[in-house]
């Protein structure tokens, strides 16, 4: 974790996985995950957001009015790949970062992340509530040891609380 005076996090959203809560507008929910960020101790001053989704997504306009950078990137393969490539990118470049990913977390996706983990980077998670719970195939018997911080993005895009773990 960087220090108070510098913390950053950079959000990684899918949101064909992870879509926009109805009634909720893009800068809305910005402001809840900064919220939600806040209550956990970290500085939500510097949170910066990607979302990723498909070319003619209809709110992509209101993201970008939000400053929000909207990534258009097809299909769910095409999202993964595009992801991988950014956070690669973003992970060599801010040492001095944390990571949110929200998006489904399939077990390539998990192995990916697992490995970003390992070199002692935070990575914060969302899923969607009806996401499953367990990562079979991957190098993390669960998302608790993958996530520093964990919500159901239900929870998150309304400034929830993450889950608590036993």
């Amino acid at each position: 974790m960087t220090t108070e005076e510098e913390d950053k996090v950079v959000v990684f959203w899918d949101v064909v996985e992870c879509p926009l809560p109805d009634d909720l507008e893009p800068s809305e929910v910005s402001e809840n995950i900064e919220s939600a960020l806040d209550r956990q101790g970290y500085l939500p001053c510097n949170v910066s957001i990607r979302v990723y989704g498909k070319k003619n997504h209809e709110f992509k306009d209101e993201f970008l009015l939000a400053n929000i950078m909207f990534v258009p990137a097809g299909d769910a393969n095409a999202r993964y790949n595009r992801m991988v490539k950014d956070i690669d990118k973003w992970a060599l470049d801010n040492d001095e970062s944390d990571l949110m990913v929200i998006s489904r977390v399939n077990s390539k996706f998990a192995t990916y992340l697992a490995d970003w983990k390992a070199k002692d980077l935070f990575i914060f998670g969302a899923e969607p509530e009806k996401a499953p719970g367990k990562c079979s195939n991957c190098k993390v018997t669960s998302l608790d040891e993958l996530f520093t911080q964990q919500w159901v993005w239900e929870s998150l895009s309304l400034g929830g609380d993450p889950i608590t773990r036993a």
